[in-house]
């Protein structure tokens, strides 16, 4: 696998609490993520959470390589809105920010808002969205737009960024809509992974010119292979509740919560390393669990079969964590 190159993306969990330092557990996570490694972090957008902008101003202010991944949501900010923050952000820091497209939302936060579109009208806007935003970073003409939903008149806001300053437009989702969106205006298309075998049947290598396929999943790693399996199961234990919520989610609006929901509802474990415990355990990504060299071997495969990028989630905040994700990422990276 030599000279394959691919991005490792952490999350920064942000969710409001009146307890604790918020400000200072982003910046120790911003640090972290530097010291061992990351290339960047996820910034969530949900009504619950800290603004993701504000967020990434954290992460861009206390480190000096991690490049923050901010969600950005159609409906809670206007196209021209986000541009100009997009070039701020980068010209005060001088470091690119990435964004991470995001049309779902909880159904109770879409009907807060009004929200009238279905799910496949809500990617048709983010397509248009992203039309209009690269327009307003690639230059400082006006811009004339006459689309469904985006319509401007000689708008200037001059928000241009060169080339390599411009965001990477990551768009999230398995549905057909999604990928179509993706192959639209994406530079990256994510996904939750299936098991490997199941993976390299839906998802083939990236076609030339096409966007990149990024995965999402938790590592839960430790030199040995039975310590990383005692680790995930006290982490996520088994909960009545969450296997009912699991299978609520078999009817979900999302095609890959629907999917995950099928394979924890059928197993637990595939290959001795993809495991569903944690998302039948409330959490909402798949985990690799085992000794640092079985999870290597398992993302490696994911990365043959096309992958370029991991977003990390799961439990990825304290040095230990870290510590552990590194010793994975350095092994699979020094291979030959």
């Amino acid at each position: 696998m030599a000279g394959v190159r691919f991005d490792v993306y952490g999350t920064a969990v942000t969710q409001r609490t009146e307890r604790g330092d918020t400000l200072q557990a982003i910046v120790e996570l911003a640090q972290r993520a530097e010291r061992h490694g990351v290339d960047g972090l996820l910034t969530f957008y949900n009504h619950q959470s800290i603004d993701p902008w504000i967020v990434a101003s954290v992460i861009l202010q206390n480190s000096k390589s991690v490049t923050p991944l901010v969600a950005l949501q159609p409906y809670a900010l206007p196209p021209a809105t986000a541009a100009k923050l997009i070039h701020s952000l980068t010209r005060l820091h001088r470091h690119r920010i990435d964004i991470n497209l995001v049309t779902g939302a909880a159904e109770g936060e879409l009907s807060q808002v009004g929200e009238q579109l279905d799910h496949d009208d809500r990617y048709d806007r983010a397509v248009e969205y992203s039309v209009v935003l690269r327009s307003l970073l690639s230059s400082d003409e006006p811009l004339f737009h006459e689309g469904r939903f985006y319509r401007y008149r000689a708008l200037r806001i001059n928000a241009r960024l060169e080339p390599d300053e411009r965001p990477r437009i990551f768009v999230a989702g398995s549905s057909p809509a999604s990928r179509q969106a993706a192959a639209a205006v994406g530079d990256v298309a994510v996904t939750h992974p299936e098991p490997l075998a199941q993976f390299a049947k839906t998802f083939s290598r990236r076609e030339q010119g096409g966007p990149r396929t990024a995965i999402r999943v938790g590592l839960v790693a430790r030199p040995d292979g039975d310590e990383a399996w005692s680790a995930a199961r006290a982490l996520y234990p088994a909960d009545r509740l969450a296997q009912i919520k699991t299978s609520m989610r078999k009817h979900s609006e999302s095609d890959w919560s629907r999917r995950l929901a099928n394979l924890a509802s059928e197993d637990t474990t595939y290959d001795g390393v993809y495991w569903t415990g944690a998302y039948r355990g409330g959490g909402s990504v798949p985990l690799l669990v085992g000794g640092y060299h079985d999870v290597a071997d398992y993302l490696e495969q994911y990365l043959r079969l096309g992958v370029t990028t991991v977003l990390l989630g799961g439990r990825l905040t304290s040095e230990d964590d870290f510590r552990h994700a590194a010793a994975v990422l350095s092994e699979l990276r020094g291979r030959e």
